[in-house]
């Protein structure tokens, strides 16, 4: 709950603002289950400042703040604002994407999942050491893609 005090044009600087106390309780047993309980209630602007730490920290402040993000893009998709997701999309591609309309937001799942099975021995590798097959880098992120896209979409079917 947050109160703002009415003001004229005049007294712009003089406004008071008024929020309840800041309260945060910590649980667990030991430093690092404290900290990471902190963690899982922070505000948006804590986890931000928090991702840029190191250890389970930094860790869990990231995998917040990703999971925040595809909530907000989700909320923009519901919209019809692709651009978020677009944006995302084409940072992890490394390559230009154009999300156009409704329909074709609909099928980038299917678009990726058919890059996916284009690729070579459907994008694996041998490793050289173990002689093992592995993942290729190719794979990999257009499996983060489709992750995304089917999380997105269905964070935004439930809005």
């Amino acid at each position: 709950m947050e109160n703002i005090a009415l003001f004229n044009s005049d007294s712009v600087n003089s406004a008071i603002a008024e929020y309840p106390t800041a309260q945060v309780i910590v649980a667990g047993l030991t430093a690092t289950e404290k900290k990471l309980s902190v963690v899982n209630q922070a505000s948006t602007s804590a986890l931000m400042y928090l991702s840029g730490n190191k250890g389970k920290v930094g860790k869990a402040a990231r995998e917040n703040m990703s999971s925040l993000g595809e909530a907000a893009i989700a909320k923009h998709c519901r919209s019809g604002n692709y651009k978020p997701l677009a944006d995302a999309i084409a940072a992890l591609l490394g390559a230009s994407l154009t999300i156009s309309n409704r329909g074709s937001y609909e099928t980038l799942a299917d678009r990726f999942a058919d890059q996916l099975r284009d690729l070579k021995n459907d994008g694996f590798i041998a490793c050289k050491k173990t002689n093992t097959m592995k993942p290729s880098a190719k794979r990999n992120t257009l499996v983060q893609v489709i992750n995304l896209v089917t999380e997105v979409q269905s964070i935004a079917a439930s809005l």
